[in-house]
């Protein structure tokens, strides 16, 4: 060990020997809150205990600023309570699925929505932070589904509504958990579920009006069909992918060319034949009609013949419509209505026949030579059918867009069922609006743009799902084959007979047993049940006084790629059903990913639960975990190679303030985060330096009793010394800077601005010549210090501002770090860091100060250039020199003492020291 080392050595045995001396009590009173600080950080340790302290005092309640706020004097406290005060701060959580364990992405929401939370709570609002979780139908159907089957059981509806309660209930739990264990001040006592009692009752109560307002309505329609899922889905959860030329894929069973498209010819009356292109052979057994432009003079002399289906031999018609593209392809369409959205919209102006083809598995049921293939297995056939016929002419390489399910990965087969469905053009108008007119304010604000196309062009909505696991829809089909709708199935049968007295203009002589209406199989989409979140969890229908109080809610917080999901699904439906908006405003983030970029994905072995980063895992216990899943043996292979190579070493054991911290400080607006987690274990360095800092400032400021100034004080303590003067000024521009970013949710600055103040201006700076500058005072020395605030030595002056100060930093990081500024806080007062008030600006301080040319001062001696002062201007007074020995090293205070009564020149800049 060189001398260096042993120098270090022994100042930290000093230390540790200083710091063995601590407290050892543990109370959980609302009065007084002590908790040994222990001789290291250990996050663990403190998160658990802190979480069960706050819950246990009903902190996260909102009831509690009102009855406590004003018997807690906050008498440390630089500020009086807001004049805000006690005005309500909602914020409903998005309710993440029961599917499984909470994702990274999660934690995002959460650090988010719990530092506007906290930091409401300091700035005097009653907040209510709501929780809840979402029974998601068609992933937790499939989770479930997935499970029984390789647990090898078959269940009717009644044994599989059972076991996704019981998926739910171990599921559900867990997530609280994790959003305990990640800090959330939730109201846990208010949670929900989207399928509780109460909020079942909203749904019927939300799709009768609906439906009475004539804006829910039954029809045969084209959807979107999976076929691993056995559902419709929105066009929402379609996505449209891009397919590069002569590109297979594995799908129904088996591998595919994709990416090309197919000439044929289609045979016509007078003996000739035409030509047309398509990607879907396999669909001509379908086809009704061709259609061209009817501008296009090719086809116009043709509208008098018919042609042949070159599969079924049928005679079809040539119909024009402005749809068909004259110069794309040969400029013909072949029309298949029951298949194709575009077909179906062209068959509908034109009275064509709808002919499906295709049944629930995506066999064709069309009697004939393809009977009973599956689609792209008939694709094949029909080419070599057509080949055989001399009708097939070639195959064209071609870049081509799937419809692919976001949920299994499957191609969508369009076809035509019967649904239920809700219209959406009046009541997209109505949002749309409520944004325009300043209503409901959406950030970041080039967000608006993309909900106002949206909108403008919004569809009617599927809300039909072959689901079991979901709100059953409150209809019911009468023996005459007529739907009827109401609050429970008797309400349902006597609007059949008030509607059938309606038509038929007199009463029913027959009545039908009530045993003899069926209620339909489906569920609700489940984002019919979220749309309603806002108001429902507050108690909708019933007029209750949550719904009185803490509706509209105050913000929306949320992923960006949910926006239309749910966002505008839940303003349409608040404003239609409460003629109110849901909310004031809406904070969009962007998506989680990993720290290659990717989305993150169970079958890439990127997804991280966010206990793995705050207790650590090993790489043995991330792959068994990931085994432990419904991956499939390929998916397996590939998740294990990536998690090796991604950490090889595991994850450190980081906390979840530094979690929490890391994920803020990467959050500018909807801008997507490449995560990566070596940030983390930096931040939890942060952490560990303002534990240290505690442990100086405990040393340094002494007697646990002694008081801080307020803010009168510090504004005439900024008269006194440089030092002084310079570190308010500081702690100014850190408060302005974290409220305005706060305020404009930048998280990013917000972080950063504090985490510069703390360890630049502060510990770098601040402690350390404080640290000299008493124990100096406290000899005897350095008599020069100008310092005769409130009668008080320097020495005293120094403790208790260096106490004040390391105060509001806490404060102003308590937001994001919860659980380390209240174990640090819980040193000095008596009461919770959640509900002291948060730190204001000092008024009126000059920020013209000499502090700075010490530090420029500092640069040029620890780079040994002490006669190159050409960045420094005026002088330096005896209290600046004292400062100035503080901060450099012990081999540098004879260059600032040989420096005294010297005048330098350089560049014209004139620079003297004083004696």
């Amino acid at each position: 060990m060189d001398r260096k080392q042993l120098k270090e050595e022994k100042k930290r045995q000093k230390m540790e020997k200083f710091l063995s001396k601590k407290t050892e009590t543990l109370s959980v009173s609302k009065k007084k809150v002590i908790i040994s600080l222990g001789n290291g950080y250990n996050p663990s340790e403190i998160e658990s205990k802190w979480f069960k302290i706050w819950e246990e005092n009903g902190y996260f309640m909102p009831g509690y600023i009102v009855k406590d706020r004003e018997i807690h004097n906050n008498e440390l406290t630089l500020e009086s309570t807001p004049k805000q005060s006690f005005l309500p701060f909602v914020i409903t959580m998005p309710p993440p699925n029961v599917t499984g364990s909470l994702h990274i992405g999660h934690s995002m929401m959460i650090a988010i929505q719990d530092c506007l939370a906290r930091y409401k709570r300091m700035k005097g609002f009653e907040v209510l932070y709501l929780p809840g979780t979402d029974h998601a139908g068609i992933a937790t159907q499939s989770v479930v589904s997935k499970q029984l089957a390789k647990e090898g059981k078959e269940v009717d509806r009644e044994g599989f509504l059972k076991a996704a309660w019981d998926w739910k209930n171990k599921y559900g739990g867990r997530i609280f958990e994790q959003f305990k264990r990640l800090g959330a001040s939730a109201d846990f006592s208010k949670a929900k579920f989207t399928l509780d009692q109460g909020m079942s009752e909203a749904v019927v109560e939300a799709f009768v009006r609906l439906y009475e307002k004539g804006l829910i309505y039954r029809e045969a329609k084209i959807v979107n069909w999976c076929v691993k899922l056995k559902t419709t889905l929105s066009d929402l959860e379609v996505n449209h992918e891009i397919v590069k030329p002569n590109t297979f894929i594995k799908v129904d069973g088996g591998n595919y060319e994709f990416g090309v498209i197919y000439q044929i010819k289609y045979l016509t009356s007078d003996g000739n034949f035409v030509e047309i292109q398509t990607t879907r052979p396999e669909t001509i057994v379908g086809d009704v009609a061709l259609c061209a432009n009817p501008k296009d003079e090719r086809y116009n002399k043709m509208k008098d013949l018919t042609f042949i289906n070159p599969l079924t031999g049928k005679e079809i018609p040539l119909i024009f419509d402005e749809h068909s593209v004259m110069d794309f392809g040969t400029g013909l369409l072949k029309i298949t209505p029951a298949h194709d959205p575009v077909d179906f919209e062209i068959g509908k102006r034109h009275g064509l026949e709808k002919l499906i083809i295709f049944d629930n598995e995506n066999k064709i049921f069309v009697e004939g030579p393809f009977f009973g293939l599956k689609r792209f297995e008939a694709r094949i056939k029909t080419i070599e059918f057509l080949k055989d016929k001399g009708l097939f002419v070639k195959k064209v390489p071609y870049e081509q867009t799937l419809p692919i399910c976001s949920r299994s990965g499957d191609i969508i087969e369009p076809t035509i069922k019967e649904q239920w469905w809700c219209r959406c053009q009046e009541m997209g108008e109505k949002a749309l609006n409520a944004v325009k007119n300043g209503q409901i304010e959406i950030h970041p604000p080039e967000a608006g743009k993309i909900w106002s196309r949206w909108l403008e062009n919004i569809r009617d909505w599927c809300l039909s799902r072959q689901l079991w696991w979901g709100h059953r829809i409150p209809a019911y089909k009468s023996p005459s084959g007529e739907w009827c709708i109401g609050r429970t199935k008797q309400e349902a049968i006597s609007n059949y007979y008030k509607e059938r007295k309606r038509v038929n203009k007199q009463k029913d002589t027959f009545i039908y047993e009530e045993s003899d209406f069926v209620q339909d199989e489906d569920v609700l989409d489940t984002w019919f049940s979220s749309g309603l979140w806002p108001f429902a969890t507050m108690g909708w229908p019933k007029d209750t006084p949550d719904l009185q109080k803490y509706f509209p809610g105050s913000i929306l917080e949320t992923g960006s790629d949910i926006l239309f999901f749910w966002v505008a699904r839940m303003v349409m439906m608040s404003l239609e059903l409460t003629g109110s908006i849901p909310f004031k405003q809406v904070l969009l983030h962007g998506i989680v990913r990993d720290a290659h970029g990717r989305k993150m994905s169970k079958s890439l072995g990127n997804v991280i639960d966010p206990l793995f980063v705050i207790d650590g895992s090993s790489l043995e216990n991330l792959i068994e975990v990931m085994k432990s899943g419904n991956l499939a043996l390929s998916e397996i292979k590939l998740a294990e190679k990536n998690l090796r190579k991604d950490f090889a070493s595991g994850i450190a054991k980081c906390g979840a303030d530094a979690l929490r911290f890391t994920l803020l400080s990467y959050t500018l607006g909807m801008k997507d985060i490449n995560l990566n987690i070596s940030r983390v274990e930096g931040y939890r360095r942060l952490c560990n330096k303002l534990w240290n800092a505690n442990k100086f400032c405990k040393m340094i400021s002494g007697d646990k009793n002694l008081s801080t100034y307020s803010k009168a004080d510090l504004k005439n303590l900024s008269n006194y010394s440089s030092l002084i003067k310079w570190i308010l000024i500081g702690r100014n521009k850190a408060v302005k800077n974290t409220i305005l970013n706060l305020e404009k949710f930048n998280f990013m600055m917000a972080t950063q601005t504090i985490h510069q103040f703390f360890l630049y201006d502060f510990c770098d700076v601040f402690i350390e010549v404080v640290k000299n500058v008493k124990e100096e005072s406290e000899k005897g020395l350095n008599e020069n210090l100008n310092i005769l605030a409130a009668n008080e030595p320097p020495s005293v002056v120094y403790s208790k501002l260096l106490r004040t100060i390391f105060l509001d930093i806490l404060k102003i990081l308590h937001p994001y770090l919860p659980f380390i500024t209240e174990e640090l806080y819980s040193e000095y007062m008596s009461d919770t860091i959640m509900y002291s008030t948060y730190p204001e600006e000092i008024e009126e301080i000059d920020e013209e100060n000499s502090f700075g040319r010490v530090l420029d001062l500092v640069k040029i001696l620890r780079t040994k250039k002490a006669k190159v002062i050409n960045i420094l201007k005026g002088t330096l007074e005896e209290s600046d020199l004292i400062y100035l020995r503080s901060l450099v090293k012990k081999t540098e205070i004879n260059l600032v003492d040989d420096l005294k009564g010297e005048v330098y020149e350089d560049e014209g800049v004139r620079y003297e020291f004083i004696n």
